[in-house]
């Protein structure tokens, strides 16, 4: 029987044993694929909570390794920048990064418009693929299911495939494309143990529910600040989108009523209805939305159905 050994991985500690075949294949195989100049884009799926994002930002942890500051201290090169959640934002990092950095684009547990975030992925991948002369960055993406990808690209732009059966540990699987049919091959290529990081410091599995993630430092703390502020702009854009929608919704009749029984706020000082106060009013009092052809249209309405209130004097 084989024993194990430590080794040392970029400033991290991994076990090895040539006779149980037990060593960083995947992280080496990254590594000769960045330094070929090929796409490496790594699919990580499995269901909601299991620890998809953490083991992506792990494995970018060990691919970029630590270094020893003037201080003395060891520090990871991978920083929280290069995690991100929106298509913009990804591609003002792709300009900043150094070649060979990866990336982690992240979808957001509990994120609103998933689909919109699906289409921001297919985009994030179109881009990878033409930058790839010019840009090498292993790019990592969690997401629960591939099949929720376009066709084209889940077949023609993804490498690696790594399902996440628990926390830290998962399959590895190379990704091929048949040559002469539209087959996809699914080749098993390794395991992966990866032990939870910054442990020493905190051994809470997770961040949530955690009456220190405001002021804590850990990585894994930073990461679940910046995910939560995504996480609340995004609701505040559904909410808009969802104001706008129901605005949209309202009858002609409905927002001639509404803007009668507040009529005398609204008039300008000929007294006639002034449509930009109209709009700020119903958005405000209200959450109703109104674009100015709408304004205008519900305006000559009320002075039609009211001429005894609006005619010329």
């Amino acid at each position: 029987m084989g024993k194990l050994k430590v080794m040392n991985y970029n400033g991290y500690q991994t076990l090895v044993s040539s006779e149980l075949a037990v060593r960083p294949i995947f992280q080496d195989h990254i590594r000769w694929r960045t330094n070929n100049k090929l796409a490496t884009n790594i699919c990580v799926t499995g269901e909601p909570g299991i620890g998809k994002s953490y083991l992506a930002m792990d494995i970018a942890r060990v691919f970029e390794g630590l270094y020893k500051s003037s201080s003395g201290a060891w520090k990871q090169r991978f920083q929280l920048r290069q995690i991100v959640f929106t298509h913009s934002d990804y591609m003002e990092l792709l300009l900043k990064l150094r070649m060979g950095k990866p990336i982690v684009f992240d979808e957001p547990s509990y994120a609103i418009g998933k689909r919109d975030w699906y289409q921001q992925l297919q985009k994030v991948l179109v881009h990878t693929l033409e930058s790839q002369r010019f840009l090498i960055h292993p790019l990592f993406f969690p997401i629960i299911n591939m099949s929720l990808l376009d066709k084209t690209i889940r077949s023609y732009l993804i490498q690696f495939q790594i399902h996440v059966l628990g926390r830290g540990h998962a399959y590895v699987y190379r990704m091929s494309p048949s040559q002469a049919t539209d087959k996809i091959y699914r080749e098993f290529m390794c395991e992966l143990f990866y032990h939870l990081f910054d442990s020493k410091l905190c051994s809470r599995d997770s961040c949530l529910g955690c009456k220190k993630i405001e002021s804590c430092q850990i990585f894994r703390a930073q990461y679940e600040r910046k995910k939560r502020d995504t996480q609340i702009v995004r609701y505040e854009q559904a909410k808009d989108q969802a104001q706008q929608k129901e605005s949209s919704e309202l009858t002609d009749s409905q927002l001639e009523t509404m803007v009668w029984n507040n009529i005398d706020k609204l008039l300008n000082s000929k007294g006639k209805v002034d449509v930009s106060k109209m709009r700020y009013f119903l958005r405000d009092e209200f959450k109703v939305h109104l674009s100015i052809w709408k304004g205008y249209n519900i305006k000559g309405l009320i002075e039609a159905a009211h001429p005894e209130r609006f005619e010329e004097e």
